[in-house]
């Protein structure tokens, strides 16, 4: 079954009712950990889980789970091995999946990533989600004095790309003026071999006085074959006119520019 989340790299609130108020955390970094390596080969980097609170321990499970982008750059969990560019079966954690952190302590989990000596697809790059999950729920009281429980999760972000030669490559593939929704739509299409990631600047000519407007700049975060519409959200009050948008993207260690150009009538 899969599940949407708008903001997957954060630690993860399960209760009852209401706001919480409790002396408990979990953190576990890095939130992206990135692998290279050929058919066969092992590769192992390390993540230190953390219990900052200082009353409360913790008493932690390591899963993993299978991720995706949707076509608006949320991030979709599915079960282990249900995406076809899945590393979940790839993954060993030492020195155990099981583990307990004393207040203030801290622990550092190895997250081996071995792909079969025989490689089953053409994909170069494959993915997982390393979750870490409190499975000793901390009482706490709400706004209302209401008594809850208060479970914590955070994910890590795996990617494993074969050692054969990269070529990133990301197209705009078409640019929309969204008058309803008072935004700009820029769509993007991962068309190499590569996870791609950066940030699009956007700017602003009105035509009728010009004069320059820089929008919100908006990072991305592509997977080969992803196709991404970007809303790029026009300034709260905005004079009408006849506008030029012009929005770029550079990626790659030889920082590749795209740039994209749209006219629009804002009224």
């Amino acid at each position: 079954m899969k599940s949407s989340l708008d903001r997957l790299l954060v630690s993860i609130l399960f209760c009852f009712y209401g706001f919480i108020h409790a002396q408990t955390g979990l953190d576990v970094t890095p939130p992206r950990t990135y692998y290279t390596s050929a058919a066969g080969e092992s590769t192992v980097n390390t993540i230190k889980v953390t219990n900052p609170s200082k009353s409360n321990s913790l008493t932690l499970t390591v899963s993993v789970n299978d991720w995706e982008y949707d076509g608006n750059g949320n991030n979709v969990i599915t079960d282990a091995g249900t995406l076809k560019n899945s590393a979940a079966k790839w993954i060993s954690i030492k020195p155990q999946s099981f583990f307990t952190l004393a207040p203030g302590e801290s622990q550092e989990v190895e997250i081996t990533v071995t792909p079969p000596v025989k490689r089953f697809d053409s994909l170069n790059v494959h993915t997982a989600l390393v979750f870490v999950t409190q499975t000793n729920p901390v009482d706490s009281y709400n706004d209302k004095g209401a008594l809850i429980k208060i479970s914590l999760r955070s994910g890590v972000k795996i990617y494993h790309r074969y050692n054969e030669e990269v070529s990133p490559n990301v197209d705009f593939s078409d640019y929309q003026y969204n008058k309803k929704l008072r935004k700009l739509e820029l769509s993007i299409a991962n068309r190499g071999n590569m996870w791609t990631d950066g940030t699009v600047v956007t700017e602003l000519v009105n035509q009728n006085d010009g004069n320059k407007l820089k929008l919100e700049n908006q990072m991305i975060y592509t997977l080969p074959g992803d196709e991404r519409v970007v809303g790029i959200p026009l300034p709260a009050v905005l004079k009408p006119g006849k506008y030029i948008a012009t929005s770029t993207f550079s990626y790659g260690d030889d920082d590749t520019i795209k740039m994209a150009e749209l006219t629009f009538i804002h009224e």
